[in-house]
């Protein structure tokens, strides 16, 4: 989808493949952190490519793809409570509060 963006917006064609290595982790808490840090510079990289877009589908779909990753941080960020012994008591509209 990011590469039919780019080339719509620029006319120019995506190239070169990713070489990123997966990480390893040492425990479940360590990547549950590490996952959840993914998550928020995910956020942030988004946002900046999304402040940079003319108004219309490409920055309402960009949008979307921003709040997906905010809800992702949040069920990480969740489990990460959960195996620190801290259950969340009550919700408020889509967030939990923790007592």
């Amino acid at each position: 989808m990011f590469r039919q963006m780019y080339r719509e917006l620029t006319g120019h064609e995506v190239t070169g493949v990713s070489n990123e290595i997966p990480e390893h982790v040492n425990s479940y808490m360590d990547g549950l952190q590490k996952a959840f840090q993914g998550e928020l510079s995910a956020v942030e990289k988004y946002r900046k490519i999304w402040f940079g877009l003319p108004y219309g589908i490409y920055k309402d779909t960009l949008y979307g793809i921003i709040l997906d990753e905010q809800k992702h941080a949040d069920k990480y960020n969740n489990l990460l409570l959960q195996n620190l012994g801290m259950e969340p008591a009550y919700n408020i509209g889509n967030h939990q509060v923790i007592r």
